[in-house]
């Protein structure tokens, strides 16, 4: 992680906050998220890197869309390996029932989470740094 951190930090030479700003926006920040997840095929992946960015300067609340929208793009990966078993019709039946489960869990919890976040910063305003003085 902390090579993850330093090498994005380094890659925008400290601006990462001037660079990610276009992903303050909700939408686009799920955008980023949902298309990472997607080429990646792994939302751990996509997660690991947003938590280095976020080492590197990345503000917390652009990262927390960021992995919002992970979530969502699990859901597609869910799905197409799914559909890998559709020649089987009762596997496929059963994997399909277990993949929207899993979607309506992920896209249930966006509906909920994202106004509150969009209303309140509920999650990205809260930082551990923010409860530790700073030393003089």
């Amino acid at each position: 992680m902390g090579w993850i951190g330093d090498g994005f930090s380094a890659a925008t030479g400290g601006r990462a906050e001037e660079l990610l700003s276009v992903a303050e926006n909700p939408f686009v920040g799920l955008a980023i998220g949902i298309l990472a997840t997607v080429f990646t095929q792994s939302s751990s992946t996509t997660t690991s890197i947003v938590v280095g960015m976020v080492a590197g300067g990345l503000p917390l609340g652009t990262a927390i869309l960021i992995l919002m929208g992970a979530n969502v793009g699990t859901t597609v990966t869910s799905t197409l390996v799914s559909l890998g078993a559709a020649g089987d019709r009762e596997q496929f039946r059963r994997g399909f029932s277990a993949v929207s489960v899993h979607d309506m869990y992920n896209l249930l919890s966006l509906l909920i989470f994202l106004p509150i976040e969009m209303m309140f910063g509920t999650f990205g305003t809260w930082s551990p740094r923010s409860r530790i003085p700073a030393r003089t």
